[in-house]
């Protein structure tokens, strides 16, 4: 039970830096969809730096409830936003992640 504990923080820290790391990056594809569902120019940039503070207050013990309540923001906007667009398949991922938050905060 201890290892889920850990391992549970240290793997949502990873997926939101990824995350976090592909919206700054900005592909092209990443930027017609956006464009394509109204959202603006910066948009990538702002979710990109929301999610690389979730993913830096998620590795931080001290500061685990802020990344938590962060990331529950972001994956909370994600979802409704997918499925708005009845991308449920990718919506998915995003509500596993969201319902496994929680557990980040049994290690405080």
């Amino acid at each position: 039970m201890h290892v889920i504990v850990w391992l549970v923080p240290k793997l949502a820290a990873a997926l939101f830096a990824m995350a976090g790391f592909v919206f700054f990056a900005d592909p092209a594809p990443l930027s017609r969809i956006l464009a394509d569902w109204g959202y603006g120019r910066n948009f990538a940039r702002v979710f990109g730096a929301c999610a690389l503070a979730s993913a830096l207050f998620l590795s931080v013990p001290q500061l685990r409830l802020w990344g938590v309540v962060v990331a529950g923001f972001v994956l909370f906007g994600t979802t409704v936003a997918l499925l708005e667009r009845r991308k449920y398949l990718y919506a998915l991922p995003g509500i596993l992640l969201l319902g496994a938050l929680p557990f980040s905060l049994a290690s405080i």
